[in-house]
């Protein structure tokens, strides 16, 4: 009793419960905007009405997408780039760099595609919890309802008597001690979700990162990088060792960062 008490008592369980229950309406608030604007946008394009349509629909998408984002990592605990990944942009970027950078951008799409799938993801949270909430208390429910007179069907099945009205009391048992594990458990599934697609750092804002790194640090190993940037950004399957790695190569290629053997290490530093 002290297990399902604690379970009930945990503020884990009702920080999934409210992610699952504000999964419909943000789904719906997502895709009717994301609908609504590119429908209006695309068929104005004709006009260069279009354009300014499309630009406030991806500016309005990119800030529902980073309330997404701290609503996963605050309820979910998902994990997330802090600041959401993105490196201030250099004061001598004009407007059309900006715009290109934002259409162009993998990231903005994946947030994109995230609103777009909120909305049957959201409604397949929403059904999951109100389906958990209703089995653990409809059995407590009915006998309350059959004694107030209030006859209830489920499928050819007619509820009228008191003796009854208990059948379901043990399914509602079960489920009223298993629910807090069910709803934590099927949290795991957004929180991917929201992490595959929302908890992205773009290879080019990782580059621009280790840039400023290696000019705070100086000369500093692939592990020293990846500790600051961790720092910079949080632990997470945004950031690992692979990715930094590939950012040094990159940027060696480019000639950006010159990469020099010492022992049994390579150090790095700006070229």
């Amino acid at each position: 009793m002290s297990g399902v008490l604690g379970a009930y008592a945990d503020r884990r369980t009702w920080e999934v419960a409210a992610y699952l229950l504000l999964g419909l309406p943000l789904g719906v608030l997502g895709f009717v905007l994301l609908v609504t604007g590119f429908s209006l946008g695309l068929g104005l394009l004709v006009t260069l009405l279009g354009i300014p349509v499309l630009v406030v629909t991806i500016l309005l998408a990119r800030t529902l997408a980073s309330f997404e984002r701290r609503l996963a990592s605050t309820l979910l605990e998902a994990p997330m780039p802090l600041g959401g990944g993105r490196i201030p942009a250099e004061p001598d970027r004009g407007l059309w760099r900006r715009l290109r950078a934002m259409f162009g951008g993998a990231r903005t799409w994946w947030e994109v595609g995230f609103l777009l799938l909120r909305f049957p993801l959201g409604l397949l949270d929403f059904l999951v919890l109100v389906s958990i909430a209703t089995l653990a208390l409809c059995g407590f429910v009915q006998p309350i309802l059959v004694a107030v007179g209030v006859d209830d069907q489920i499928g050819g099945w007619t509820i009228d008597t008191f003796g009854e009205s208990l059948v379901l009391v043990p399914v509602s048992m079960v489920f009223l001690a298993v629910g807090p594990w069910l709803i934590r458990r099927w949290g795991r599934v957004p929180a991917w979700v929201a992490t595959t697609m929302l908890g992205r750092l773009e290879q080019r804002e990782l580059k621009r990162a280790v840039v400023h790194t290696l000019e705070s640090t100086g000369d500093a190993d692939g592990f020293l990088i990846l500790d600051e940037l961790e720092l910079q950004f949080g632990r997470g399957p945004f950031l690992t060792a692979t990715r930094v790695q590939a950012a040094l190569l990159a940027l060696e290629s480019t000639e950006q960062v010159v990469g020099r053997r010492d022992a049994s290490r390579t150090l790095y530093a700006l070229a």
